[in-house]
């Protein structure tokens, strides 16, 4: 009896130092030119089984919610989001120096009438973040500002394709937004989160970002009289410039 309650002990003394080990053990990163790969055929997926509801906004003034839905049943008719949204290539510099292509895809559902921000202004707008499975991992429920230098890459990159709108005070003191851009983002995960869990979202996610844009102020982040537009990546590799080489990017050193 008693050399089995040894031979007990050291079993689950074993069990459990292995399931240690199991759960201490961290997957390495993903290739990242594979995951792009990966990610783009998940997009073109999802793009070519979905459709936005484009009938409510044929009048240029309409200010509707946007809606996306798969097509089936009754929608099956309808035009794949792959037939009306753009593509724009991003390169993205990883760490051995070289440039990895990815796709981020974008639909403009109403351009708006304002102007468009550079990728370090500060923008007025509402928000819904999904992931491909129709999961809301993020939202506002009103405005909100956000500067684009604090977001991932492919909300930074995404949002120039959209213009503000207008607006009016009423009486009351009440701002209401008229003729904003309206529009969707579809990235991958190397422009969002990558290889990290974000709350909610998990690792290698694509992202979809639903956005209303009502109003866009230029930036000048370190007061020096240049906007931030003019000095954040003048080499286009995403990441700020930082031509004196004291660690801090341009657009934040003012000297």
């Amino acid at each position: 009896m008693k050399k089995f309650f040894y031979f007990s002990i050291f079993c689950t003394f074993i069990f459990f130092s292995c399931n240690n080990e199991d759960e201490d053990e961290v997957e390495p990163p993903r290739d990242v030119s594979e995951q792009s790969i990966t990610d783009d055929q998940s997009l073109e997926d999802y793009l070519s089984t979905h459709f936005y509801n484009y009938d409510d906004f044929l009048e240029s003034s309409t200010s509707s919610e946007i809606l996306l839905d798969t097509i089936s049943d009754d929608n099956s008719v309808k035009i794949p989001l792959i037939d009306q949204v753009k593509k724009s290539v991003i390169s993205v510099k990883i760490s051995d120096g070289s440039f990895v292509d990815h796709s981020l895809y974008y639909l403009v559902a109403n351009e708006g009438v304002g102007k468009s921000p550079a990728l370090v202004d500060s923008t007025y707008l509402s928000y819904q973040g999904k992931l491909l499975n129709g999961n809301v991992f993020d939202q506002s429920f009103g405005p909100v500002w956000f500067d684009l230098t604090q977001v991932v890459r492919g909300f930074r990159e995404g949002i120039p394709f959209l213009k503000s709108g207008t607006y009016e005070v009423s009486e009351e003191n009440v701002v209401s937004f008229n003729d904003y851009g309206q529009g969707v983002i579809f990235f991958p995960s190397g422009l969002g989160y990558f290889a990290n869990n974000s709350g909610p979202i998990p690792a290698y996610s694509p992202l979809i970002f639903k956005i209303n844009l009502y109003s866009v102020n230029q930036t000048d982040h370190d007061g020096d009289g240049i906007l931030s537009a003019d000095e954040f990546d003048l080499d286009g590799d995403g990441i700020g410039d930082d031509t004196d080489g004291d660690g801090i990017p341009d657009y934040l050193d003012n000297d």
